[in-house]
């Protein structure tokens, strides 16, 4: 990997694509709380890690259009959804995944009479993760399709987690997986890893994990009836220091 501007950026929320909206984000971030055990034979303070939390801010400019912020936001849900940062547009671009409450819907009408809102999302029982990219961005699926694969150059024994996004959607159903397979589809053919529930709308949005062992060679593939569908997924393979396991 190289460094890398903030060019071509996505950003989704509970399945709606807000790209074309969201103006900057403010804050992205994973704080982790410290406890103190100091033990009386100590001469300096002892720390362990607490809980870890997640959390994105971002600017974002009004837009009432269909499927736009405002109708995407303003509801305020009690419940918590889906939210994806992709920092660029290809397999194996850095995304942060959340599960998380949004908390706000705060605007400011400024002199020079723009119109900016500022929301918050906080993580709700999951920290924000790193993954990365599955889909080049978000990409249309006209029928069954299997698409490009991804080599991480070695198995992990950690689980992995998915999410996914799907903005726009016509037909009766679509079914994504992550697949997997040692040798990119040779001698070890593809078997599906993880699969996300069955999708019969748009505006829909899952993160799902699966346990044991990933083999290096990772993809998406769909299947249903269905004439178009947009999606995003991105995933995270498990590590040995994840406070929960998958």
């Amino acid at each position: 990997m190289t460094k890398s501007s903030g060019l071509s950026q996505q950003f989704f929320v509970r399945g709606y694509d807000l790209s074309g909206d969201v103006g900057a984000i403010n804050s992205a971030g994973s704080p982790r709380g410290i406890l103190e055990v100091t033990a009386i034979n100590k001469a300096g303070k002892e720390r362990v890690c607490g809980l870890t939390d997640g959390q994105l801010e971002f600017a974002t400019w009004f837009d009432d259009a269909a499927l736009m912020e405002h109708v995407a936001l303003k509801s305020l849900p009690t419940g918590s959804g889906n939210v994806l940062w992709a920092l660029g547009g290809s397999i194996g671009s850095v995304a942060a995944l959340l599960y998380a409450k949004q908390i706000n819907y705060d605007w400011v009408a400024g002199q020079d009479r723009s119109l900016a809102g500022r929301i918050m999302c906080q993580a709700d029982g999951t920290p924000l993760e790193w993954g990365n990219l599955l889909t080049p961005g978000k990409v249309t699926h006209t029928g069954a399709t299997n698409g490009a694969s991804r080599d991480d150059a070695a198995s992990s024994a950690y689980g992995i987690v998915g999410a996914i996004h799907c903005t726009a959607f016509t037909g009766t159903n679509i079914t994504v997986v992550i697949q997997e397979s040692s040798d990119n589809g040779g001698a070890d053919p593809w078997a599906t890893k993880l699969a996300f529930a069955q999708i019969t709308a748009a505006q829909s949005a899952e993160r799902k994990t699966a346990t044991g062992t990933v083999e290096s060679y990772v993809r998406v593939s769909s299947s249903g009836t269905f004439t178009t569908a947009d999606i995003v997924v991105a995933y995270r393979r498990g590590t040995l220091q994840d406070e929960v396991a998958l």
